[in-house]
């Protein structure tokens, strides 16, 4: 997984069926320990720090395959997150809204 985010980016064609609570989309943490969470438990993990652009959020759920509409005329916000007023985990449904930037190896 790791070289194929550093060569072609993050890309929602991977989202799994299980740890969809914000919806299927690719999902970052403000805080690396929480993401270190869900690396496998081998000789060295690996986590991206990543530019991320939500745009305008909501409070997500289970199963989104795109953003909750934002008003009546269609409009949808840009992700989701864990909490509306203090968000610490972002789930965006574009490709382009993350960009891979730097790589940590923990051994």
């Amino acid at each position: 997984a790791v070289g194929n985010i550093i060569q072609n980016g993050f890309n929602r064609a991977y989202v799994g069926r299980h740890g969809t609570k914000l919806g299927r989309g690719t999902y970052f943490a403000e805080d690396a320990s929480y993401a270190m969470r869900f690396c496998s438990r081998g000789s060295s993990r690996a986590v991206f720090l990543a530019g991320v652009l939500p745009g305008r959020y909501c409070k997500g759920e289970e199963g989104l395959v795109e953003p909750p509409l934002a008003n009546s005329s269609g409009a949808r916000f840009d992700s989701t997150v864990d909490d509306a007023e203090q968000p610490r985990i972002f789930c965006v449904f574009r490709d382009y809204q993350a960009l891979p930037m730097y790589l940590a190896e923990v051994a």
